[in-house]
């Protein structure tokens, strides 16, 4: 088995976990600046970082296709001692995840170039390895996630810096 395995079920429950907390309700937020509903329609999670990014950020292309079935799909890219995954959601805007904030151990307000979001580390994640930059796009939103390996794990802090800076290289590709 891949070390990155556990990390996707990770995502994966995650995922399902925000999901079925949301009491099957998903309320689009706001659009911000520009982009509104629909607005991520034509980005293509795969394609949001060069080759060369990728492999910067210690991973390999290609990426893996990912639906979560949740909502929220793009690619999966292994290295190894980490796995990050780019994922769009389109109705899941902002409004979506203030109403979710209460499964997050950590829940950070922050900004991407000319995107609002935050970092969070799901609740039980703190000290594993794991957190999601979010950055709102109109209705929707784009997540970078990332997991270190058991025995290559920095600090939650640097694990969310290092989801911020993938996050501020898809950024650009991004309607504002």
């Amino acid at each position: 088995m891949r070390k990155a395995t556990m990390s996707s079920v990770l995502f994966a429950a995650t995922a399902l976990l925000i999901a079925g907390c949301s009491g099957g309700q998903s309320t689009p937020g706001q659009p911000t600046g520009e982009a509104g509903s629909g607005a991520l329609k034509s980005f293509d999670p795969c394609t949001a970082l060069s080759p060369d990014q990728v492999q910067a950020f210690g991973a390999s292309v290609p990426g893996q296709p990912s639906d979560l079935g949740t909502g929220e799909v793009g690619c999966d890219f292994q290295g190894e001692d980490l796995e990050f995954g780019v994922l769009k959601a389109e109705t899941n805007g902002e409004a979506f995840w203030q109403g979710q904030r209460d499964q997050f151990d950590q829940f950070t307000p922050n900004q991407v170039g000319s995107h609002s979001g935050f970092a969070g580390i799901a609740i039980g994640g703190k000290g594993l390895g794991g957190c999601r930059q979010i950055m709102y796009v109109g209705s929707g939103s784009v997540i970078v996630d990332i997991t270190y390996s058991s025995d290559k794990m920095p600090s939650d802090e640097e694990t969310c810096s290092k989801a911020k800076e993938i996050a501020q290289a898809v950024e650009p590709k991004l309607p504002k």
